[in-house]
């Protein structure tokens, strides 16, 4: 009979301890509110390599809660109004840092002189949750052109 009792008591230790154990530390959220904001603003910039194109940093999940866990950014490009392809991937590489990153850049030197390209981008959680795109950026890319050569003539001749 003292055995039972041992045994029930050892049991119920058990489950109380697994009951601490497998305790959660916040409220479950559904995954598409654990996705990072999309991008909210996307420039870009005609460069003589190609062309750059710079973002800021999102800092929210969808839900409004600070995000902590960024992974990165996929490139999204679609040249001449064809289907938008992943281009190119960013690695956010400050996590656990003070002083993260705000703005990011990245430049695409695959490109045709007056082609038309349209780019977007998608940021992702460590755990690959992916935001929505971003709003579409549009530009025809043409190197810049070369500055005039100076005269070789001296000022004031002909």
């Amino acid at each position: 009979m003292m055995r039972r009792v041992r045994h029930r008591r050892l049991a119920f230790l058990l489950v109380v301890l697994a009951a601490c154990a497998c305790g959660r530390k916040t409220d479950p959220r559904p995954p598409e509110l654990v996705a990072p904001r999309p991008i909210g603003e996307l420039s870009l910039t005609t460069l003589g390599e190609g062309v750059a194109l710079r973002w800021t940093r999102p800092t929210e999940y969808v839900d409004g809660s600070t995000m902590e866990d960024l992974g990165g950014f996929v490139i999204e490009r679609s040249r001449e109004n064809q289907r938008f392809n992943e281009h190119g991937r960013v690695e956010v590489t400050d996590r656990g840092r003070f002083q993260k990153v705000k703005r990011f850049d990245y430049l695409d030197r695959a490109v045709m002189s007056g082609a038309t390209y349209h780019y977007r981008i998608v940021a992702f959680t460590t755990d690959g949750y992916y935001s929505a795109a971003s709003g579409v950026a549009t530009i025809t890319w043409s190197p810049p052109s070369p500055s005039p050569a100076p005269s070789r003539a001296p000022a004031g001749t002909p």
